[in-house]
């Protein structure tokens, strides 16, 4: 860390990012927006806890610490992911990095002691609060897969909700496209990159899109196809035909929010599309040489779940949770 002085627009958001959904997606993007949009020196920097950490204060997270360094630093509104923050934010590591402000949503948390991980922060006049996105959490996906009940309303996001997701670093400009089942059918018009002609449409249901994914659709964008839009075929339910652990809007607002996606084709119908330019998520080409989906899937992370199964029901019981 460099010492320097702290920038009003160098902004820190702090947290576990622990099995990251749209929630943690969403409160990057309203800490991104405190940020000015005219702001020419606009930075986002994330502080992600380590697994030891997550431990003492709360219990072990699902996912590890780079599986969440990674997922986090995929997120197209995070400028720079800061790895082992503490959990408890001190001043002084944002001072080292030039960053004025902490943004938090409002909610409260605590740290193993009881007390508010925020609170020097709030005496300090350095803390922003941002409201919490309701109808997603943590606790509410592991307890569909403790239960195997995946009770949900599977319903669309809102036409705010999409065009929100579908902007552009700066948390503003709209950079993705979102399609209703064809290309025709335009929910949202994005951007298409000024060096890029053409498409490819990766197909999958991308059930707890997780790096596993991520992973891939990288290897897409900078490697097999730097010269075309990544779009996303994403379908409502698995290969059995089944419904997913997670409801369509909560996979949806997830992959727009990630940097390697140019659009998503919700339902997608191809009749008029060259099979050519369609491929599966865990393909041959997308997987090779690959770190994170070489075990990465929605099992191993299921498998996790019920290898602690005890714990995980003690822990959403506290919250509130009945089994």
């Amino acid at each position: 860390m460099i010492d320097m002085q702290l920038k009003e627009n160098k902004v820190w958001i702090d947290g576990c990012f622990d099995f990251t959904h749209y929630g943690h997606a969403g409160a990057i993007l309203q800490a991104r927006r405190t940020i000015p949009k005219n702001a020419t020196d606009g930075e986002l920097y994330c502080g992600v806890h380590n697994d030891a950490d997550i431990t003492f204060n709360k219990g072990p997270p699902v996912m590890n610490s780079e599986e969440r360094y990674a997922h986090t630093m995929s997120n197209r509104w995070c400028s720079r992911v800061i790895r082992d923050a503490p959990y408890v934010t001190d001043p002084k590591v944002l001072d080292g990095y030039g960053c004025k402000y902490v943004v938090h949503g409002d909610d409260i948390t605590l740290d193993a002691n009881g007390e508010d991980c925020y609170q020097e922060m709030k005496d300090l006049g350095r803390f922003r609060v941002v409201k919490r996105t309701d109808g997603v959490s943590t606790t509410d996906i592991i307890h569909r897969m403790l239960t195997h009940k995946y009770e949900y309303e599977d319903s669309m996001p809102s036409q705010e909700l999409l065009t929100k997701y579908s902007s552009d670093c700066n948390g503003y400009d709209i950079k993705c496209f979102v399609f209703d089942k064809n290309l025709q059918n335009i929910l949202v018009k994005g951007l298409m990159r000024s060096t890029t002609q053409g498409y490819i449409i990766i197909n999958g249901d991308f059930d707890l899109f997780h790096m596993g994914h991520i992973e891939q659709l990288q290897h897409a964008y900078e490697i097999l196809y730097p010269e075309r839009e990544i779009y996303i075929g994403l379908r409502r339910l698995d290969p059995r035909g089944q419904r997913t652990i997670m409801s369509l809007k909560e996979r949806l607002l997830s992959i727009l929010s990630c940097k390697y996606v140019d659009g998503v084709i919700i339902e997608p119908e191809y009749s008029n599309i060259d099979i050519n330019n369609i491929i599966e998520i865990d393909s041959k080409d997308l997987l090779s040489n690959g770190n994170f989906s070489k075990y990465l899937t929605k099992q191993t992370i299921v498998d996790r779940i019920e290898s602690q199964r005890d714990l995980y029901i003690a822990r959403n019981m506290k919250k509130g949770m009945s089994y």
